[in-house]
């Protein structure tokens, strides 16, 4: 069993609402950083075979220029996607109760709100979807079409 070789993976993607503005910070070298939290939910289906939807609330980090990003597009209620990976801190409480801290530490944040241009830069416009071609029939494909 020791040889067993696992990937190293630590990557998670999550959608939801910012629950508070976020608050840009520095470190005492200069580095920006922003923590705020995401609320999305969890659906499950109860005992009734009924859906129901528990909210959970999740801490994200974000560093440098996504920090600094991040505060000049989203606000509390702003639809996110956030693209990063897992990380846990412990600490001791003030009723000197060990904690274990889940956070994401964002790679990258994208908003899923819909942003009009500046006033005289035009309006936005939806780009229309592909519109397939009716009766299409694919031809088959054979060995001697494969490049390979």
């Amino acid at each position: 069993m020791a040889d067993l070789r696992l990937p190293r993976l630590n990557k998670v993607f999550i959608a939801g609402r910012i629950t508070q503005e976020p608050e840009l910070r520095y470190t005492p070298k200069g580095t920006p950083v922003v923590r705020f939290t995401v609320a999305t939910d969890r659906r499950y289906k109860d005992e009734m075979d009924q859906w129901q939807s528990m909210p959970m609330y999740i801490d994200v980090i974000a560093w440098s220029n996504q920090a600094e990003n991040i505060c000049k597009i989203a606000h509390k209620g702003t639809a996110v996607l956030v693209e990063g990976k897992i990380d846990t801190r412990s600490y001791v409480d003030s009723n000197n109760n060990n904690r274990k801290v889940f956070e994401i530490i964002a790679d990258h944040i994208q908003s899923l709100e819909w942003t009009p241009k500046a006033e005289g830069e035009g309006v936005e416009e939806e780009v229309p979807l592909p519109q397939e071609e009716p009766n299409y029939v694919a031809e088959p494909v054979t060995d001697d079409d494969v490049p390979f």
